[in-house]
C-alpha cells in the first residue's frame, strides 16, 4: 500500500510546481527554539543528572522524526518511546551512541527486532524478563535491558516483592545486564505523600542494581526535589511546552501553534440554522465563515457552540457543531477584508495556548496534540 504521508507530500510539491499556492490543509507549527529553551531549563533543574527525553507517540504528536535528532544535537543521549515500532522509527535519525528505551518492553516475538535496532527494552514482568534472557542465550550475548518496578501506579512493572524474590534466585536477575532501573511517579504534580512513599520504595530496591542508571522523575517529578532526580530524569511534556507544574522556576516557552484557513463566508438571516442537527439557531443577521478544520484533523468536537478561535488577534466564537472537516465561526463583527477565502484562522496561538484549548475541551495538553492528525501539515521553525 502506498505511504499516505509521502503521497500527500508529493501532492503538495506537485501543486507548487504547477503554480498553485498553499493547500487548504491546516498547519501545526513547531517552534524548535522553544523546545531548546524548555529542554535547557529542565536540564538546569537537575544539574547532577543526565536529562533524557520522552518522545513516545511521535513526540506527543509534534513529530519525533524532527524533534529527536534536534534534541540529540542539544546533547540529549537518552530517549524513551512506547514500543519497539516507535524505537525503530527514530533509530535511523539518531546517533548510534544514543540510547533508546522501550517503555512497554518487547512484545512476544519482537526481541530480535529490538536487538537489530539497538533498542533497550524496559522489562515489566517475569514473562518479559524470561523472554529476553532466552533471546540472549540464543544469541550467546548478554544484551542490556532496563527493569521497571511498580512503586504505586499499578500500571506496568514488577512488584517489589517479585523483584526481591528474583534477586535471591541465581537464575533470575543475575543473568541480566541491567542498564536502567526505573519507576513512574503517580502524583508528582501534587507533591503529595504518595510521591514520598514511592521514593522510599524505589530507594529500597536500588541496591539490587549497583551498575544500573537510576531514574524516577518525569517532567513533574523534576519539581519534587533533588532526592527524586537520581542519575537520569525523563521529561516529556515539559520539553514540548506543556505546563507540568506551577513552580516559579519553570514557565515553559510555547512550542505549538495551529492555524487553518477560511474556505467561504456567507450571510445568514434570522431563522436560519447552522450545522448538523441545526444546533445553532440564527437570531439576527450575521456573517458566518467556514474554516477548513474539524474533528477529523483532531480539533475537539466538543468545542462546537462553545469554543472560539482568533482572526487577526480578535476572538471569534465557533457556532454550530464541529464536523469532520469543517467548522463554522461567527465573523459578523469583523471587516469583510478579514474574512475572504484563504484568510488565516488561529486555533492555538499566543492568545489561546495548547493548555487553554485543551482545558476548554476538558482534555490534557498532550491528549490534544497527540490527537491532531497527519492531515495537518507540520512546519518546523527556529530562530
Amino acid at each position: 500500500m502506498p505511504d499516505t504521508i509521502n503521497i500527500e507530500a508529493n501532492l503538495r510539491h506537485d501543486l507548487a510546481d504547477i503554480g498553485y499556492g498553499e493547500t487548504s490543509r491546516s498547519t501545526m507549527t513547531v517552534d524548535l527554539s522553544a523546545i531548546r529553551s524548555n529542554y535547557r531549563k529542565l536540564q538546569a533543574l537537575a544539574p547532577r543528572s543526565s536529562c533524557g527525553a520522552v518522545v513516545k507517540a511521535d513526540a506527543y504528536g509534534l513529530g519525533a522524526g524532527r524533534i529527536a535528532p534536534f534534541l540529540a544535537h542539544l546533547g540529549c543521549s537518552h530517549f524513551f518511546v512506547a514500543d519497539v515500532e516507535e524505537g525503530i522509527a527514530i533509530r535511523s535519525v539518531l546517533p548510534s551512541s544514543a540510547k533508546i528505551y522501550v517503555l512497554h518492553g518487547a512484545m512476544p516475538g519482537m526481541e530480535p527486532a529490538a536487538e537489530q535496532h539497538d533498542l533497550l527494552p524496559i522489562l515489566n514482568s517475569r514473562q518479559q524478563l524470561d523472554a529476553w534472557l532466552r533471546h540472549c542465550r540464543r544469541r550467546n550475548r548478554a544484551l542490556p535491558a532496563g527493569i521497571h518496578v511498580d512503586t504505586g501506579l499499578s500500571r506496568l512493572g514488577f512488584s517489589m516483592e517479585e523483584l526481591q524474590t528474583l534477586a535471591e534466585n541465581e537464575q533470575g536477575l543475575s543473568e541480566l545486564t541491567t542498564a536502567l532501573f526505573m519507576s513512574q511517579l503517580a502524583c508528582a504534580e501534587w507533591k503529595s505523600e504518595v510521591s514520598l512513599q514511592q521514593l522510599y520504595r524505589f530507594r529500597k530496591l536500588t541496591h539490587l542494581f549497583p551498575k544500573a542508571m537510576l531514574s524516577l522523575s518525569n517532567s513533574a517529578g523534576l519539581f519534587a526535589g533533588r532526592q527524586f532526580h537520581f542519575d537520569l530524569v525523563r521529561p516529556g511534556g515539559g520539553i514540548f511546552g506543556f505546563s507540568t507544574s506551577d513552580h516559579p522556576c519553570f514557565k515553559p516557552s510555547q512550542v505549538v501553534s495551529l492555524r487553518t484557513q477560511i474556505i467561504q463566508c456567507r450571510e445568514l438571516r434570522l431563522g436560519d440554522a447552522i450545522g448538523y442537527y441545526q444546533s445553532y439557531k440564527v437570531r439576527r443577521r450575521m456573517r458566518v465563515a467556514t474554516a477548513s478544520i474539524g474533528y477529523g484533523d483532531g480539533f475537539p468536537r466538543i468545542l462546537g457552540n462553545r469554543g472560539h478561535v482568533f482572526i487577526c488577534g480578535t476572538r471569534v466564537p465557533i457556532v454550530g457543531f464541529v464536523s469532520m472537516n469543517l467548522m463554522t465561526i461567527d465573523v459578523t463583527e469583523l471587516p469583510d477584508s478579514w474574512t475572504a477565502p484563504g484568510t488565516l484562522v488561529d486555533l492555538i496561538c499566543p492568545e489561546q495556548t495548547v493548555e487553554d484549548l485543551a482545558s476548554a475541551a476538558n482534555m490534557l495538553s498532550d491528549e490534544l496534540t497527540t490527537g491532531i492528525g497527519r492531515r495537518c501539515r507540520r512546519r518546523y521553525v527556529q530562530c
